[in-house]
């Protein structure tokens, strides 16, 4: 019935002026559509559906289709007439699809490319390099201590943070900049944080970015309200810096594991993080395996596992490392292993499962230089 299609950055999927036959579901990452170099519109949102309108007017395609991330789309080839009458809940989501591109399209002509230069030329390198580019988040909020605290969450992960404190000031921001998200105090006066949403999802530099409510923990009724305005995605104060860099991550669209796994020279190198919540935890290893997968394929065969920061050594420590090695020993992956630990109980860490030949050093430049010597037997 369909054919599932991966896409690197800037591949294209659907071709201006080809013989518009066949359609595609967006299941993940983002796509630009452009055309006579322009771009018209961007789509994240999954389920989404492309190339329809072709199919459905017959005529060669009138913009092209490319991706912005890692993309993976769902693309059907059979008649739109058969799957319709096979699945009249597809036409119903079609309609609705089409409708949402008219009311965008209508969007840019109100406000006009000539007054706003709101269309990026596609050779450009904003957008050729969007990817690549450093997150800009934008915070709406009154506190001067919650923007410093946000401020440091995000100076961590090198994403840059302007903020704004009421609905003027936010409007301002936004006339010069698309941000990569965009997040609003719902402790703003009366029902202003609902309102500046509204006004941001019809403003033409901004209705693309996601917004994020920022709610007290406890304050289920501010939290209803704004997930009944539309509001998709929250944190909360107090500021946990953990769960809202694991947040923020999965809205920007983000590989989550990089938050604890890095790339030194040739080696995955993980450190454990001290001291470790449940939610870490948790974080860490779902995360293990798909690293792993991701450094064999970038052709990665090394190791470093830094316990060397840790004040204590507990259970959670020791499980946590402990799974890396029993995934590596599971999925029978020929990678060499090092720790850099300190102390009396440094040579511990080799009794762990599939950790048995790894080397234990001093330190991270020791770690390099042994992994780097030829394999004995």
């Amino acid at each position: 019935m369909y054919e599932t299609r991966e896409y690197e950055v800037n591949d294209t999927i659907l071709k201006e002026g080809e013989l518009g036959k066949g359609f595609c579901i967006l299941e993940e990452g983002v796509v630009e559509v452009i055309r006579d170099n322009k771009i018209l519109n961007e789509i994240d949102q999954k389920g989404a559906i492309f190339g329809e309108l072709s199919e459905i007017l017959m005529y060669k395609r009138g913009a092209s289709v490319r991706a912005k991330t890692k993309t993976k789309v769902k693309y059907f080839d059979n008649k739109l007439e058969q799957l319709v009458a096979e699945n009249p809940k597809f036409a119903v989501k079609m309609i609705r699809n089409l409708g949402r591109r008219l009311y965008h399209m209508n969007q840019l002509a109100i406000e006009g490319n000539t007054k706003n230069d709101i269309l990026i030329d596609a050779n450009d390198e904003r957008s050729m390099n969007a990817v690549q580019a450093s997150p800009i988040i934008l915070v709406v909020e009154e506190k001067h201590h919650i923007i410093s605290q946000l401020t440091d969450v995000f100076s961590s992960q090198g994403w840059k943070l302007r903020s704004a404190s009421d609905e003027s000031s936010t409007l301002k921001e936004c006339e010069d900049t698309t941000f990569s998200a965009i997040i609003i105090s719902l402790s703003l006066p009366e029902d202003a944080a609902v309102e500046l949403r509204r006004k941001l999802k019809t403003n033409p530099k901004a209705m693309r970015s996601p917004i994020i409510g920022m709610s007290v923990k406890g304050d289920e009724a501010s939290l209803k309200k704004a997930t009944d305005a539309g509001f998709e995605n929250f944190i909360s104060k107090p500021i946990d810096g953990q769960s809202v860099r694991s947040t923020m991550y999965k809205i920007l669209n983000l590989d989550p594991s990089d938050q604890y796994f890095d790339i030194l020279k040739d080696a995955l190198y993980f450190k454990l993080p001290s001291p470790m919540s449940p939610f870490v935890i948790d974080e860490i290893k779902e995360n293990i395996e798909p690293r792993i997968r991701k450094t064999i394929n970038e052709g990665i065969e090394k190791i470093i596992v830094d316990v060397s920061g840790l004040d204590e050594i507990g259970e959670d420590e020791i499980d946590v490392v402990g799974d890396i090695g029993e995934k590596l020993e599971e999925m029978m992956v020929p990678i060499k292993g090092a720790f850099v630990a300190k102390g009396d109980e440094a040579e511990m860490w080799t009794n762990l499962d599939g950790c048995e030949e790894w080397i234990v050093c001093r330190d991270i430049s020791e770690a390099h230089q042994k992994l780097d010597l030829p394999q004995t037997d």
